[in-house]
């Protein structure tokens, strides 16, 4: 693997960032804040007042989904996918554009199909009122923000991938 500083990357900025990064960044660091608030009270409850977070377990595992997809537009918005470069540097400049336009299409494409996936999943789920098991909460809500977090990055990675295809603002000390 390579330092991603060292990738050719793409000029990210403007509006469209900005609600990104204040949008599913700040949901991110909302549920992330609010899982460690709940760990910190399930902690203090169980083993100083001997009265546990009901359900804190449940809870925590509906907001670690949470936090894993709203970081995923955020990650395909700033081409912070793991990857593995291990001939990046033989490839000329033409090849470098065309991997990454087929590269951003294949993620787009994939991630639509995850999407759709996700999306009947979550239709099935409400059809059948499937709850958790302690709290008894319904698991549709979730499945359809994934998928909806999923159908975003999807939009992000075509656009990404029509960039590069057009060949804009590509910057290798953009960060």
């Amino acid at each position: 693997m390579t330092d991603s500083s060292n990738r050719r990357r793409l000029r990210v900025g403007g509006l469209p960032q900005v609600l990104l990064q204040w949008g599913f960044g700040g949901l991110a660091a909302l549920v992330l804040f609010l899982m460690m608030l709940l760990t910190f009270v399930d902690v203090i409850g169980r083993y100083l007042l001997n009265a546990p977070v009901t359900g804190s377990f449940e809870i925590i595992e509906l907001m670690v989904a949470a936090l894993v997809f709203c970081a995923l537009p955020l990650v395909t918005a700033r081409e912070e996918h793991v990857t593995v470069d291990l001939f990046s540097h033989l490839l000329s400049a033409r090849t470098e554009q065309t991997r990454a336009v087929v590269v951003g299409l294949l993620n787009a494409i994939i991630l639509t199909a995850m999407a759709v996936k996700v999306w009947q999943k979550a239709a099935e789920s409400a059809r059948y009122g499937d709850q958790t098991a302690m709290l008894y909460w319904p698991t549709a809500p979730v499945f359809y923000f994934i998928s909806l977090c999923l159908g975003c990055s999807a939009v992000i990675a075509m656009s990404l991938a029509w960039r590069y295809f057009k060949g804009q603002s590509i910057d290798s000390t953009t960060r």
